[in-house]
């Protein structure tokens, strides 16, 4: 079950001018946040706590409204979610982009009202013939993500002639292209077979779905890398079903349920980002923003291959750590088992 919040974003490295205005101190700021899908426990959630935590340690009075597309490959429906975000006159909008180009019309919307827009779980800047000013950008290269899963995988799993399927999600996505055919094409220039491509559209009950059918038809497949979490999950939780565990699962997101998979063997490696800071940013440049001063306009966040229980207890903040259902193994271990 999912519950809805709000969440808001940040950046660090171009400067950018400041607001208009200082912000009024008895005023809280109105700050609208439209991610793809939202839970406590994805990547957005966790965004959206740290962000409300570090307003409220900053002592910045906040209203948060924060509104997800009931699909993640909506990208209608987070159009009209930002134009509603509009409507209701929002001091700053955060967005989490279903598809990269396919927001700009929202952005633009929010343009031309005069909000600043800040894009999250992004770090490129919009082409200049996108025709958008995006206050800040605070993410990573969805690219250099698959280049890390696809180079980990051959010097620790993968070996020429093996075969491996592929998990997208809906057709033309830029960022499940960017995650999986990074990795894809290095792959086949190593000598690797790609046995299967599937669109599962970020959901885990599609990929469940069809993981034993494609398995099935596909028994030598040797690895099967899904570009996110929850597709990650669904593949795993779909062999676990089957008795097999030959295949090496890869994810992208290493999200507390992943990492929980993670820590008990059934998904090999995902790449870790940590969206908590992203929220701390995020949160503090809008202060500075709000108050009349410069700040920058992108901030990049670190990614590490998330891939054994040593990494999940070296790579990974307490933080996220603590959302873990393994957790009290896990404070064990980092008290040195005591």
């Amino acid at each position: 079950m999912k519950r809805y919040l709000s969440g808001i974003a940040m950046g660090m490295t171009l400067a950018l001018g400041a607001g208009a205005g200082a912000m009024a101190a008895d005023q809280p700021l109105k700050i609208g946040f439209a991610p793809p899908v939202y839970d406590t426990l994805d990547y957005f959630g966790q965004f959206a706590v740290a962000f409300q935590e570090e307003m409220e340690r900053q002592g910045v009075g906040i209203e948060f409204t924060a509104r997800a597309s009931t699909a993640e490959a909506n990208v209608q429906q987070q159009l009209d979610i930002v134009d509603d975000l509009i409507t209701l006159d929002m001091d700053y909008i955060i967005v989490g982009p279903i598809d990269y180009f396919g927001i700009v019309p929202a952005l633009q919307a929010a343009n031309e009202a005069g909000i600043p827009i800040i894009v999250v779980n992004h770090l490129d800047v919009h082409p200049e013939d996108a025709g958008v000013d995006v206050l800040a950008y605070s993410g990573y290269s969805h690219a250099e993500g698959g280049e890390v899963t696809a180079k980990w995988a051959l010097e620790n799993v993968l070996s020429e002639g093996d075969k491996v399927g592929l998990m997208f999600a809906e057709p033309g996505n830029q960022i499940s292209e960017q995650r999986v055919g990074t990795a894809r094409d290095l792959w086949v220039e190593a000598g690797i077979e790609v046995a299967f491509e599937h669109y599962a559209y970020w959901e885990q009950a599609r990929a469940f779905d069809a993981t034993e059918r494609l398995v099935l038809a596909n028994p030598d497949v040797k690895a099967i890398y899904a570009g996110n979490s929850s597709m990650a999950m669904g593949v795993a939780n779909a062999l676990k079903g089957m008795g097999e565990d030959g295949i090496d699962v890869f994810g992208f997101g290493a999200v507390p349920p992943e990492l929980d998979m993670i820590w008990e063997g059934l998904i090999r490696g995902s790449i870790f980002r940590d969206s908590q800071s992203s929220g701390r940013y995020i949160a503090g440049a809008i202060v500075r923003h709000s108050n009349g001063e410069q700040i920058e306009r992108q901030y990049p966040l670190d990614m590490v291959m998330v891939s054994s229980r040593e990494d999940v207890l070296t790579k990974v903040p307490e933080g996220s750590l603590r959302l873990m259902e393994n957790w009290p193994e896990i404070e064990s271990e980092l008290q040195g088992g005591n």
